[in-house]
């Protein structure tokens, strides 16, 4: 009896596991459909809205629907032609400017269809050099708004392996030379940051990271990984301290509300004197005391 007990709670174990890995790969892929539905959505109420203002005829409003959709689905399509272009199996030594220019392109279509309208303060800071730039991180948004915010210097994430394997968007950020990090295993991790270093001392590009690993719940902030300031540590190159607010709920907006986002460029240290860990939680506390200093002007 308690042989079969045990069996049978093995099985159900086993069974949940892997719904919850069904669920989680559906919710993946609503999540990469997201921004195709979104601006298509966007299109089409468009289309209607020019319909009513400017009093069309109502038999007019399926060939505007029609065209507008069109548009957007050839958008989408151009971009998609010209990601096949690009090599997975390639290492490109720096970015390309055109791959760079379509990939914000592309930020800025999906950033204009979320409806988001951006704010940003400090980026007379920003050193013309290569340097680590480093974030609170709140949403999928976030370093769309910060590559917007600091174009055209040329900018590129550590990120998480599982973008590249999305359609248009893995190849073009892999051609921008995003550096993917696989979370679980610390080899992967150190590989990202000599991979990081050794851009920023060709002077490539700039690196951007969000220390906190994952996205936070845009209350408190996160407990740092130490690890990716190694890179301005061992190269020397400049820290651009940052906070971003806002975008935690932009998703639950769109398309019907607009969304205020500011982006601050709060402090630049130089890491020369500072260690690993000691660099970290001087950036953190940098973050954390500007957050709570927005929190208190909201409140007062």
């Amino acid at each position: 009896m308690f042989f079969c007990t045990k069996t049978i709670a093995k099985f159900d174990k086993k069974c949940y596991n892997r719904t919850r890995v069904i669920i989680s790969k559906n919710n993946n892929r609503r999540k990469k459909m997201r921004p195709i539905a979104i601006s298509l959505l966007i299109c089409a109420a468009g289309a209607a809205a020019i319909c009513a203002v400017f009093g069309i005829f109502p038999w007019l409003l399926p060939i505007f629907l029609g065209l507008a959709l069109a548009v957007n689905l050839l958008i989408w399509l151009v971009l998609w032609i010209f990601s096949l272009f690009v090599s997975k199996k390639k290492v490109y030594e720096k970015p390309s400017r055109f791959y760079s220019r379509m990939l914000n392109f592309g930020y800025a279509y999906i950033c204009e269809g979320a409806r988001v309208k951006i704010k940003s303060s400090g980026t007379e800071k920003v050193p013309e050099k290569p340097f680590l730039l480093v974030s609170n991180h709140l949403s999928q948004l976030d370093n769309m708004i910060q590559c917007l915010v600091l174009k055209p210097r040329s900018l590129a994430y550590i990120t998480k392996e599982s973008l590249f394997k999305i359609p248009i968007v893995g190849r073009t950020i892999w051609r921008c030379c995003y550096m993917p990090i696989d979370r679980k295993s610390l080899r992967a991790g150190k590989n990202a940051v000599e991979i990081a270093e050794d851009y920023i001392r060709r002077g490539a590009l700039s690196v951007g990271v969000y220390p906190e690993g994952t996205r936070g719940d845009g209350v408190n902030l996160g407990k740092f990984h130490a690890g990716c300031f190694k890179i301005a540590v061992k190269t020397g190159c400049p820290v651009v301290v940052a906070a971003i607010q806002g975008t935690k709920d932009a998703h639950k907006r769109t398309p019907w509300r607009s969304t205020r986002v500011r982006f601050d460029i709060i402090d630049v240290i130089d890491p020369a004197g500072h260690k690993t860990v000691e660099l970290s939680e001087l950036v953190r506390g940098k973050i954390s005391a500007f957050l709570e200093s927005e929190k208190t002007e909201i409140q007062t």
